[in-house]
């Protein structure tokens, strides 16, 4: 039995005016066989270093946001100038998928894709070619709202704002619950205000200096908005454009409560998530299915996110999975994942003992020592207020708005009786009621109140490992130290492949 290594490379031909796949290999050279897809095609032994990857996720305090990513280069011989003809290519953008294949005697290989990504860059040197890779999370990167007010309102009609007030502003777009939004005015002449450019379900409150105003029949169209003014002291809001008008001109700052989503259903940090990736120009099938389903069953606890300005899609989506303890990245296989992170339980992908094991160490975490108090922030404000409010505000309601949070805590302090060390943990998120939050801090005061140990992990690689690992995916350790020599399931939290030395990198938590 032996390994070889594949190559399925994706270039621009400026030959054919379109995209041809180049192939390659490891070893002497490969064809594959007739039943094989693409069927007798010869791969050219090129390949002299398969592309390694790292990717990780955080524990303790930061097991949240983004997984990091890292990768490396596919470097192939070019000692003869058999590649110099790919100079003209373009390799940038365009995908590439690297195979392990395990060979034996008179069967057909068994592969096992161990990456699929893009590529950023294709370097020649005087012997070799090396392409470098790209990060797909680096697609998320860029400002997820790039509609800006045009400024041509001829008022008083027009609901874009004039050349000299909001002209090149990204308009405002709210996903879930906003407290305390600070609405965009479009319409000087008719008091129109902005909260968002996607459709709302409610507009709860509007506040005039903090003083609530009385809420109007909605509006039934842009045409009904424009054309009937509200009650003097009265706002009234046309939902299908995320717009609301006043019936007089406010005495101060306008600020308001939205809600976007048909229901609670579609206002879970999963769905809001994937409406993020969706919006950013992910398509769905690469959004993995059976992870938003999963964190819709582990929480279904609304968040909400309010952008008023550059923000990126990455930042948006760190905060609303972040809100409920989640992580999100992009797998070997170059789906969008998102889940939770959880004590390890179930049943373990795979079960590793002396024999699989290499090299292992336990390691110190985020924390030496267990954590005996939460302190959660909950509710963002988008904007406080401390002064310029009406008189008729009362002391409790100035107070609130001029906190940008509300928090709750959860604490243990028998924790500190075997460890005076102990330490906290505050968290913000984007949470919508004091319950769900209360409920997210009792959950990880639970996670870390108790000992959690990190190993660093190396193995060899084979097929069956490289497919059966991913982040998030729980594994069974089995040596005779630490207390495992029954077993201890652990959470993969870190992988990093050296496919050119046949090894996998592992750090472990649980």
């Amino acid at each position: 039995m032996s390994q070889i290594y594949v190559a399925e490379i994706t270039v621009y031909d400026p030959a054919i005016s379109g995209t041809r796949v180049l192939r390659y290999c490891t070893g002497t050279g490969y064809t594959t066989g007739g039943a094989d897809s693409p069927a007798h095609t010869f791969y050219e032994p090129r390949i002299e270093q398969p592309a390694n990857m790292q990717r990780s996720l955080a524990t303790g305090a930061a097991s949240r946001g983004a997984s990091r990513v890292g990768f490396g280069e596919l470097v192939m011989v070019n000692i003869d100038g058999g590649l110099d003809g790919l100079v003209d290519y373009g390799f940038d953008g365009r995908p590439i998928t690297i195979k392990l294949g395990t060979v034996r005697p008179w069967q057909a290989p068994v592969w096992t894709t161990v990456l699929q990504g893009t590529m950023a860059r294709a370097d020649f040197s005087w012997s070799q070619l090396s392409i470098s890779l790209r990060d797909r999370q680096a697609e998320l990167d860029t400002p997820l709202q790039t509609t800006t007010y045009a400024g041509s309102n001829a008022l008083p009609n027009g609901l874009e704002g004039v050349a000299s007030d909001i002209k090149g502003r990204e308009k405002p777009r709210l996903y879930g619950n906003g407290y305390n939004l600070e609405p965009v005015c479009v319409n000087t002449a008719r008091l129109v205000y902005q909260i968002s450019d996607l459709a709302l379900q409610s507009v709860s409150a509007v506040y005039d200096r903090g003083a609530a105003l009385t809420a109007g029949t909605a509006y039934t169209s842009q045409a009904d908005m424009e054309a009937n003014a509200p009650s003097v002291g009265q706002y009234r809001a046309w939902l299908a454009g995320g717009m609301l008008r006043l019936g007089s001109s406010p005495a101060g700052q306008i600020t308001c409560d939205a809600v976007h989503g048909a229901s609670s259903a579609n206002r879970t940090a999963a769905q809001i998530a994937k409406q993020i990736m969706l919006d950013a120009g992910i398509a769905s099938g690469d959004i993995n299915a059976s992870d938003v389903a999963a964190l819709d069953a582990a929480t279904s606890a609304e968040v909400g996110y309010w952008l008023s300005g550059n923000t990126t899609a990455k930042q948006c989506l760190d905060l609303v999975l972040g809100s409920v303890g989640a992580w999100w990245g992009v797998d070997r296989l170059g789906q969008f994942r998102m889940a939770r992170l959880e004590a390890p339980s179930g049943t373990p992908v795979a079960t590793l003992t002396p024999v699989e094991i290499l090299k292992i160490d336990r390691i110190t975490g985020d924390s030496a020592a267990p954590i005996w108090q939460v302190t959660l922030s909950y509710q963002p404000y988008a904007i406080t207020q401390s002064s310029d409010l009406a008189a008729s505000v009362t002391a409790a309601r100035r107070a609130e708005l001029a906190q940008a949070y509300r928090k709750v805590i959860a604490a243990d302090s028998s924790i500190k009786t075997i460890h005076p060390l102990a330490e906290t943990l505050e968290v913000a998120t984007n949470l919508s009621s004091a319950a769900a939050a209360q409920a997210e801090a009792d959950r990880l005061l639970a996670l870390y109140k108790v000992r959690r140990d990190t190993l660093s992990v190396r193995v060899a690689l084979d097929a069956d490992l490289a497919g059966a690992l991913d982040l998030g995916a729980v594994v069974s350790v089995q040596v005779p130290r630490y207390g495992y020599d029954g077993e201890r399931l652990m959470r993969v939290t870190s992988i990093r492949t050296d496919l050119r030395n046949g090894l996998l990198d592992l750090t472990l938590w649980g």
